[in-house]
């Protein structure tokens, strides 16, 4: 009789136990997701050198509603970290199974690319961030004019007469061909943007005169602070209308200083070599609308799931359990 009653003992405690360890494990912590972004470019803009973004990030709440929500949306000139335009949006609370829409403007001059950069916060923490590639076409003007006569650019070279000063002289010398008649009169818009900080250090035109015929070099000169790493754009213009555009990068920065193990240091002297940019691509052949890219999530701040005490402890519990009553037992036959 005792026996039966132990064993109907262990039986009840056994089922408490496995009953404790399949309702004990604790529900996964709710986080926040970038389902997907939009990029929408509303149609009916003037001419103007600027144009009017939409980005529509989607939202979800994974496992939980989740609290304390901002979204940050960045434009950055495409592949650096130069930070063009960004704003922060407070969004809250997010309820689980329901996708939230969010919409934030951006103004972005157009004739260029962007990387467009979502990232969500949760209590001032990273979750999730991703990037959407955009091309914004040139709308300075209502119609793209092709320049009046056939020219072509064959090199373009930056140069600078002394590489040590301090403000340096860079001189951007262009090589130009003219396989038709005369042309009309030319000019650069000059855009250099300071890589280290994000400034814009020159942002012109200049007049470039005419080509008359066969081919010419035109030189135009630049003063930026030394010490610096440079992305130099230029656009070539006649009469109005633009007709090759390149971008380049150019290293003024001090290389960082390498010590070897027995104390001695590299010599990384300047190099006075001159800096060719890409030869520039013609305008006609540019896309005329916006380009838009795949939306990719870079980087991902979600909590790992953690595994919660289960049918494991349950077991584990047991068996210490019948341990402790197959000891007692003993003793009480001794």
């Amino acid at each position: 009789m005792r026996g039966l009653f132990g064993a109907t003992a262990v039986i009840v405690l056994l089922s408490l136990v496995l009953g404790a360890g399949c309702i004990s494990s604790q529900p996964q912590a709710g986080y926040v997701t970038i389902r997907n972004v939009d990029i929408s470019i509303p149609d009916g803009q003037p001419p103007s050198n600027v144009t009017r973004v939409t980005v529509a990030p989607y939202l979800d709440a994974i496992y939980a509603d989740v609290g304390g929500i901002d979204l940050q949306v960045s434009a950055k000139e495409a592949g650096t970290d130069i930070v063009v335009e960004e704003t922060i949006l407070p969004i809250g609370n997010l309820t689980s199974g329901r996708t939230a829409k969010e919409e934030v403007a951006l103004a972005l001059e157009n004739g260029r690319r962007y990387d467009i950069w979502v990232t969500i916060w949760q209590d001032g923490r990273m979750r999730e961030s991703g990037s959407v590639n955009v091309f914004l076409p040139d709308r300075t003007t209502a119609g793209q004019r092709l320049a009046y006569s056939l020219l072509s650019v064959s090199a373009i070279d930056v140069m600078t007469p002394d590489i040590d000063a301090d403000p340096i002289t860079l001189d951007i010398i262009t090589s130009i061909a003219n396989g038709g008649s005369a042309s009309g009169d030319l000019a650069m818009d000059i855009r250099v943007v300071n890589l280290q900080t994000g400034i814009t250090a020159v942002r012109e035109s200049r007049p470039l005169g005419t080509v008359p015929g066969d081919s010419a070099t035109k030189k135009v000169s630049v003063t930026v602070p030394n010490g610096y790493d440079y992305e130099i754009s230029i656009r070539l213009i006649e009469g109005g209308a633009a007709f090759a555009t390149s971008t380049g990068r150019i290293t003024l920065a001090p290389p960082p200083q390498v010590i070897f193990a027995d104390g001695a240091v590299l010599d990384s002297a300047k190099s006075t070599s001159p800096v060719a940019l890409p030869v520039p691509t013609a305008t006609p052949g540019m896309p005329s609308s916006a380009q838009v890219g795949q939306f990719r999530v870079q980087s991902s701040g979600a909590p790992v799931p953690t595994q919660a005490p289960g049918f494991e402890a349950a077991f584990a519990a047991t068996g210490l359990l019948g341990a402790g009553l197959a000891r007692r037992r003993r003793q009480g036959d001794d």
